[in-house]
């Protein structure tokens, strides 16, 4: 016994680091190219880069829970939250692809959230993302410009390679997208630019943060801070562009723009970083083409549009669902239009309630919202602005990504996925005490 209290203390920072050099590693690159390696397991085909995933994670999560001796009621709340899904497994077409799909959802977004949540405390929460996750991001950024002005990602460019089929319709494990869609440049670090734009999206509050309160750097974090800006303007994402006029919005509302002479400094240094890159001609191409498109002819909104008839799926299965990851199945009848199938709805909201039903969606966004209103009551109670203003960026940077995901499937999308729950197990640390041994 006396061991296993001297160990207790070791694993919980283990854990939190398996989870933060995973989540790293799936932000700085596009894991599906490592579908080229497969292994044999029970005589199907599985991916060998799914073990670098879901071991790690499956071991971080061991460790965290084995050792947790106290419970709050929204960390349990967090880990019973798969069960939401489990009547539309139950009663889907497909109930191992449901359950594998589901599996999938967790294994890279509820557990390495739960994790930090579990284990970081307050004063511990801000180191994870600025010493690690950040300055990965802003290589993101720094390779996305890169491609724009120079045509090469070697992530992307020579690195990719065709996924093959396995011939193996009925496969638990894996079944690779036969329909796959070429992304237009920057593909980043994820391969395509809507989720790699979604990523880096919810560390602009972050980083405004940074030019706030960490003044002895204050040009190293504007530099990095102009990088991902530029970016997120030049990927052409409209999504992204939406996150980011939502997270400024929400910044201006929960007060992180109170102090006038230093936003009008940081947006000016910003502003003069764009205009320099808006000189070249290309960029300003990139951007004029990209904002005609917002208009009812354009293809991609039309599909988006479109694919909403497949709401009628739930005439019959509003309740439950049709079962975790069998959209394309499942609304394929419901989808009459000259356009093609693409098998999704492109908006992971509504794809949520179509496979698990209104019950498991309106429980989803209870959690949402019941998490975030706890956790407002106890950052309004913070005497520290700067840890304050943290935690404001935590939850601007979490709400815009999700404001992404009113376009694309972010959950089926790992680094996305991840860096949404995340960012969301960070936010909810304030419920938490500051350090180990510190009261509330």
């Amino acid at each position: 016994m006396t061991g296993l209290k001297k160990l207790m203390p070791a694993c919980s920072p283990f854990s939190l680091f398996v989870v933060m050099v995973v989540w790293g590693l799936n932000l700085g690159y596009p894991m599906h190219h490592l579908q080229g390696v497969r292994w044999t397991l029970f005589g199907y085909f599985l991916p060998a880069y799914y073990i670098l995933t879901v071991l790690p994670m499956a071991g971080a999560a061991a460790l965290a829970l084995a050792f947790k001796r106290q419970w709050t009621k929204w960390e349990l709340f967090w880990w019973l939250l798969p069960l939401v899904c489990l009547p539309g497994i139950l009663r889907s077409g497909d109930p191992l692809w449901s359950t594998r799909q589901c599996f999938s959802w967790i294994v890279r977004g509820l557990i390495p959230g739960g994790v930090i949540f579990a284990v970081a405390y307050r004063r511990r929460a801000d180191r994870l993302l600025l010493y690690w996750i950040y300055p990965v991001i802003i290589a993101a950024s720094l390779l996305g410009l890169s491609e724009i002005f120079l045509d090469y990602n070697p992530l992307g460019t020579d690195a990719t390679v065709p996924i093959t089929q396995t011939a193996q319709p009925d496969n638990p494990f894996y079944r690779p997208d036969e329909a796959l869609r070429v992304s237009r440049s920057p593909l980043g670090t994820q391969g395509n630019r809507i989720p790699y734009a979604s990523t880096l999206v919810a560390f602009l509050p972050l980083g405004l943060w940074l030019l706030r309160y960490k003044r002895h750097f204050f040009w190293a974090h504007l530099c990095a801070i102009a990088l991902l800006s530029s970016i997120l303007l030049l990927a052409q994402v409209r999504s992204a562009w939406v996150g980011m006029l939502a997270a400024m919005i929400l910044m201006h509302a929960l007060g992180l723009t109170r102090n006038p002479r230093g936003t009008i400094k940081i947006m000016a240094g910003i502003l003069l970083c764009l205009g320099i890159l808006m000189a070249w001609p290309r960029t300003q191409h990139l951007l004029l083409v990209r904002l005609q498109s917002f208009q009812l002819s354009e293809e991609s909104i039309r599909q988006r549009l479109a694919v909403l008839q497949t709401a009628k799926v739930l005439q019959d299965r509003w309740l439950l669902g049709v079962g975790f990851g069998q959209f394309p199945t499942a609304c394929k009848p419901y989808f009459h239009s000259t356009l093609p199938w693409r098998g999704t709805p492109d908006n992971q909201y509504l794809r949520w309630a179509i496979e698990n039903g209104i019950l498991s969606f309106g429980l989803l966004l209870a959690f949402f919202a019941g998490l975030v209103r706890a956790g407002w009551q106890k950052i309004k109670l913070m005497d520290d602005p700067q840890e304050a203003d943290f935690y404001k960026s935590l939850l601007v940077g979490w709400a815009s990504i999700a404001v992404t995901f009113l376009f694309f499937d972010g959950f089926y999308w790992g680094a996305c996925n991840m860096t949404f729950w995340c960012f969301l197990g960070l936010f909810a640390t304030c419920l938490k005490p500051p350090a180990e041994g510190v009261p509330a």
